[in-house]
C-alpha cells in the first residue's frame, strides 16, 4: 500500500525519478512544502545547516527513539550518539539536490549503523540483515518567486529477515519520522521567507 510506504516491485517498474544510488527499495516516504522566495538556491544551504536539536518537538521525539538503548543500561547516550543529519554519508550535492546515505540495522537500539566513507562504499550492496536508506532533498522552482522543497527517504533490504524487521519498525516510527521531516521542511520555509521580507522592506 502506498498509503503506507510500502513499494512493491510492479510499483517500483513504473516509477518516476528513482534515485541512482538506490534504484531499489521497498519503502518510501515524501514531504514537500512550497516556499515563497526569489532566491531557491539559498535552501540547500539551510537543510545543510539545520540542526534538529534546535526543534523542540524533534528533540522529544529524538529522545523517545532514545529510550530502548537508555533501558539497556548501557553507558548514556553522548553528544556523539546523537542521531541527525551529521550521522549520514554525503553522497551528492548541487544547487538544487542533497543526497544522503545510511547503512545499519535501523531497528536496533543503536541503529546498527555502518560506517560509510562516500557514495562509492555506500552502493556497495547491503550485507544480510541490513539495510540502506538514502534521504533526498529536491528544489523545484515553480517561477520566480515559489520554489518546492521536497524530501524523500527510500529504504532498500536485502533479504526477507531484514525486510520483516524493517517493516514492523517502519510501521512504528514512519509518523514519528513524517513528523520531523514536515517541521524540518516548515523551519527552512520560515527561516527563508523571513529574510525574503526583510529584504523586500
Amino acid at each position: 500500500m502506498i498509503s503506507l510506504g510500502f513499494v512493491s516491485k510492479k510499483m517500483l517498474t513504473n516509477w518516476s525519478d528513482v534515485p541512482p544510488y538506490l534504484p531499489d527499495f521497498q519503502f518510501h516516504e515524501k514531504h514537500s512544502a512550497l516556499i515563497q522566495t526569489t532566491s531557491p538556491e539559498k535552501i540547500m544551504p539551510l537543510i545543510k545547516a539545520f540542526d534538529l536539536e534546535h526543534d523542540a518537538v524533534i528533540r522529544a521525539l529524538m529522545s523517545i527513539r532514545q529510550l530502548p538503548r537508555k533501558l539497556q543500561r548501557k553507558a548514556p547516550v553522548s553528544q556523539d550518539d546523537q542521531f541527525g543529519l551529521q550521522t549520514f554519508t554525503l553522497l551528492h550535492a548541487s544547487d538544487f539536490e542533497l543526497c544522503y546515505g545510511l547503512r545499519g540495522e535501523f531497528w536496533r537500539a543503536d541503529f546498527g549503523l555502518e560506517n560509510i566513507s562516500d557514495a562509492e562504499e555506500y552502493q556497495q550492496p547491503a550485507r544480510p540483515g541490513a539495510a540502506k536508506l538514502l534521504l533526498r532533498y529536491q528544489v523545484n522552482i515553480i517561477n520566480d518567486s515559489q520554489s518546492e522543497l521536497i524530501t524523500e527517504t527510500f529504504i532498500h533490504c536485502p533479504d526477507k529477515a531484514s525486510h520483516f524487521k524493517m517493516a514492523t519498525y517502519w510501521l512504528a516510527i514512519r509518523a514519528g519520522s513524517g513528523l520531523i521531516r514536515r517541521r524540518t521542511l516548515s523551519a527552512v520555509k520560515r527561516e527563508l521567507e523571513k529574510n525574503s521580507d526583510k529584504e523586500a522592506i
